[in-house]
Formats: C-alpha cells, sequence, structure tokens
C-alpha cells in the first residue's frame, strides 16, 4: 500500500499541472442540461446521504428489544457491526478531509481566473478555498471501497460507475479540479481499505485470510436473518 499512495500523490501532482488548466478552459462550455444533471448525480457524493440512514438503522437495531434465537442474534449483530464500519468509514474520511482541505486553502475552479489553477489560501477555512482534496469524491469512493469489502468484486462495476459519475459531476459544476477529484477517489479508498485492515487484525467485521485478502466475518448472516424472517 505505501507504494499505492507514493503513486497517487504523483498522479495528483502531474495532473494539477496536465489536466486543471484544460479544466478551467473548458469550465464554462459545459451544456447546461450537463450542469443540471452533475448537480442531480453529485448528491451521492453527500456524506448526509449516507450518514442519516445509516445512524437510523444503527440506533434502530441496537434498541430493538426482543428475545432472538442464539444463531439470528449472532446474525444481527454481524450486520450492525457491518453498518457501523459504513458508518465510521464515511464519518471518518469525511471528517479527515475536511480539516485537511481547509487547512490547504486551495481555491475553486470557479473563484479563480484563466490561467490560475495554482492559487491557493490556507488556513482561511471558508468554502471557496476547500478545493483539494474533494468531499465528495472521497465520499463516493469511500462508500465504492467498503461496498467491495462487504458485497465482493460482483459490486464493482455498479459502485466503481457511481463513484467516477460522482468525481466528473464535481469537475462540471465548477466545484473542483480534476486533481482535487482523484486526491480525495484515492484517500477514500485508501483509508477505508486501512480501516477495513485495521478491525480484521482485532477479529471486528473482517478477518485476514492466509494470502493477506480480506474476508467478512460472519458470512452467512444475511442468510441467517432471511431464512428467520421467512419462518415467522
Amino acid at each position: 500500500m505505501p507504494a499505492a499512495i507514493l503513486f497517487g500523490m504523483l498522479l495528483v501532482m502531474a495532473l494539477m499541472f496536465i489536466a486543471d488548466p484544460v479544466d478551467l478552459r473548458v469550465l464554462r462550455e459545459w451544456p447546461q442540461w450537463l450542469v443540471h444533471l452533475a448537480a442531480i448525480v453529485t448528491n451521492l457524493g453527500d456524506s448526509g446521504f449516507y450518514l442519516i440512514p445509516l445512524g437510523i438503522a444503527l440506533i434502530g437495531l441496537a434498541i430493538l428489544d426482543f428475545e432472538l434465537p442464539p444463531q439470528v442474534d449472532a446474525a444481527m449483530r454481524q450486520v450492525w457491526l457491518r453498518l457501523a464500519f459504513l458508518f465510521a468509514a464515511v464519518a471518518a474520511t469525511g471528517l479527515t478531509v475536511n480539516i485537511i482541505k481547509r487547512a490547504i486553502g486551495r481555491v475553486r475552479p470557479l473563484h479563480v481566473d484563466l490561467g490560475a489553477y495554482l492559487t491557493f489560501d490556507p488556513l482561511a477555512w471558508h468554502a471557496n478555498a476547500a478545493s483539494l482534496p474533494s468531499g465528495h469524491a472521497t465520499t463516493a469512493w469511500t462508500v465504492a471501497a467498503a461496498f467491495v469489502l462487504l458485497f465482493g468484486p460482483r459490486a464493482r462495476p455498479f459502485v466503481f460507475v457511481i463513484a467516477t459519475l460522482v468525481c466528473i459531476s464535481r469537475v462540471i459544476l465548477g466545484a473542483h479540479f480534476v486533481s482535487d477529484v482523484v486526491a480525495g477517489a484515492l484517500f477514500g479508498w485508501f483509508a477505508t481499505m486501512w480501516l477495513a485492515q485495521f478491525l480484521a487484525r482485532r477479529g471486528l467485521v473482517f478477518r485476514q485470510n492466509d494470502d493477506g485478502a480480506l474476508a467478512l466475518r460472519g458470512q452467512d448472516a444475511a442468510k441467517t436473518l432471511l431464512a428467520w424472517r421467512a419462518r415467522r
């Protein structure tokens, strides 16, 4: 992972000088229908879109007060832990990236002149200077990584497309440069993978196979709950 992180940092730096100037030139040339569509898609990168329902689900499951068969109770606990992992991943990466980008203070594309793609106002702590990394891209790729971990490789095509569209929407809206969304995507992905490995070492949610790959603990939890529900 350290080598991948280093490569990601070099990629972001390269994009700053290669893609970001082009981004500024085409920013105001996007057709209005595409801008309106991007404004809808970008909501899928809003952390509240995930945290609110996840928080409600976690509280609801925690306060359930009725006796369950031991096997069903164990399965319910596994499901709760998975939802807690997703909540923690989105919340932690979102909070961290918000602190980082406001400390860096890169000015957003809509607020700079043509050619001024490397404009910074460090520690300004206002929204106009919070471009790098993209928070929406971070959230989108945090969710993508979590879904791949929770549902396996079959989830990749769907979540990768959604996360990529969120990143594109941020560029079209002028909220971020290309390098900003790539930085956010890489941060979200690697931070979520690190969190999963951290939990696996402590026997929570995941386990590490002999080949180093992560696998879910209690993989039959969903089947157990569905079977129990069908019998009721």
